[in-house]
């Protein structure tokens, strides 16, 4: 009876640890949201706050409090550059959306008759009928997610104050962290986190040169051709160009969707322009940028960034190739170890 009760004890006692802890995960899923876009700012930020120790001698508090301000105005130039040009396309586009619904429905129309002529199963059919009623539905979608906005706003300001206070206080963190680890275990700790810095601060920064070369050359582009929201196709573009492999294609699908008009360039122009760009990113920008970073193969970082979609939104999609090269650099560190090796 003892042994009994002693393994159920076993048996539950982490269950219900587990359940505890993926509620806390649940109820602090913001918090927890906003600690990781300020950690991801400090590591784009931190090699800028180096540079200023080393190279002008200026103490900790000082650098961090100049790489802040720093930040703070680039924020401000940007926001107070994009977003009125932004927010006049945007209401040129909902201005303009009827007009879209129109020919969307149009197309629609024309390939549902296409399905019957054919004879395409009735669950296709049935889908292609129910396209405009989703198209509706994405569009109260977005006017609910625009609401969301005002909340927006204050984790801005949330993630302003995190930010201010790691940028002081990150490398002590840090060791303090390292600290806690027994003494044995310390260098296989320090190593941990080189690791960690070399996935997630080096594939962030090189991700923010390649997506925002990405997200210009497509502005330009889509502009010279003579497409409408040009400004806004292509942050939409360097924006989803986080997302390996998959970012692209998503970016596509509002040009794709404009470009159906007769006052806009063809379909056909449009994806040739999105396919070029991704062939010139993939063959120039990727390797060059992200290559000594990005060790894995793309099966793996697809299904690395479905499951961070799935897990964690469209932040875990971001953080799944940086996760994942942090999984692999630790296995190949345990590989290298003795315990693995075994005796020699």
């Amino acid at each position: 009876m003892e042994k009994e009760k002693s393994l159920v004890s076993r048996l539950i006692i982490p269950a219900v640890l587990l359940l505890i802890i993926y509620w806390l995960l649940l109820s602090l899923s913001w918090l927890i949201s906003l600690i990781l876009v300020s950690v991801l700012i400090v590591y784009i930020l931190y090699p800028l706050l180096n540079i200023l120790k080393e190279r002008f001698n200026l103490k900790h508090g000082i650098a961090s409090a100049i790489v802040f301000v720093i930040f703070l105005l680039l924020c401000v130039l940007l926001l107070s550059l994009v977003i009125p040009v932004i927010y006049y396309e945007i209401s040129e586009l909902v201005d303009a959306f009827p007009h879209y619904v129109q020919r969307i429905q149009e197309y629609v129309s024309w390939l549902s008759q296409q399905t019957i002529n054919l004879d395409i199963e009735d669950e296709v059919r049935g889908y292609l009928m129910n396209l405009t009623e989703n198209l509706n539905m994405a569009v109260e979608y977005i006017a609910e997610a625009s609401i969301s906005l005002i909340g927006g706003t204050v984790g801005f300001f949330l993630v302003m104050f995190l930010v201010f206070y790691l940028l002081n206080d990150f490398q002590a963190v840090r060791e303090q962290i390292i600290s806690l680890v027994p003494p044995r275990y310390r260098q296989d700790a320090e190593e941990v986190v080189s690791i960690i810095d070399t996935n997630v601060g080096s594939f962030i920064r090189g991700s923010i040169v390649r997506c925002t070369i990405v997200g210009i050359v497509t502005g330009v582009v889509l502009a010279i051709i003579g497409m409408p929201y040009a400004l806004l196709l292509g942050i939409i573009a360097g924006l989803f160009n986080f997302i390996l492999y998959i970012g692209p294609y998503i970016a596509a699908v509002p040009a794709v969707l404009l470009s159906i008009s007769p006052l806009t360039p063809s379909p056909i122009l449009v994806i040739i322009v999105y396919v070029v760009i991704q062939v010139l990113d993939g063959m120039l920008l990727a390797p060059y940028v992200l290559g000594r970073i990005v060790k894995l193969k793309p099966i793996t970082v697809i299904v690395s960034i479905l499951a961070g979609g799935q897990l964690a939104g469209l932040l875990g999609m971001v953080l799944a190739v940086p996760v994942a090269g942090i999984i692999r650099g630790i296995v190949e560190m345990i590989k290298r170890g003795k315990i693995y090796q075994g005796p020699t």
